[in-house]
């Protein structure tokens, strides 16, 4: 597919075209050219960016950090130094978030024994709220 515009782009490539101006308006995606009428025309290889574009988010991507290595490889560079301290910045803030969700659990498995315990004992009274959450 050769000059398409941005609807038939947004088809072939599964974004809608709201999406293609912002990418546009972003500088993640720039149109081939326009046509007459000024419309914007795209070539085969924007389905492809865009390929690389929603694989890069399904790994957790920012389109920051997506833009950035498109504008390395745009340079005529290989961005792959540059993905690996992506890669490795993503994965420090995702065992971060782990362990604060670890966390997390140990405090809610604390809570709901104290509620359970409140509850078998009986030990809860109208009015005085939900104490066993207060730690």
């Amino acid at each position: 597919m050769l000059d398409m515009r941005i609807g038939q782009l947004a088809r072939a490539a599964g974004f809608s075209e709201k999406t293609l101006r912002y990418y546009d308006q972003i500088g993640l995606l720039r149109p081939a050219g326009r046509t007459a009428a000024g419309y914007r025309i795209y070539g085969a290889a924007a389905v492809e960016r865009l390929r690389f574009i929603r694989s890069a988010q399904n790994l957790g991507l920012s389109l920051s950090d997506i833009k950035s290595i498109l504008e390395i490889s745009d340079g005529g560079r290989a961005p792959c130094r540059h993905v690996l301290a992506v890669v490795e910045h993503n994965l420090s803030k995702i065992d971060a978030q782990l362990r604060r969700l670890r966390e997390l659990r140990r405090e809610l498995v604390g809570a709901k024994a104290r509620l359970d315990e409140a509850l078998m004992g009986g030990g809860i009274e109208p009015g005085q709220g939900c104490r066993c959450l207060a730690g």
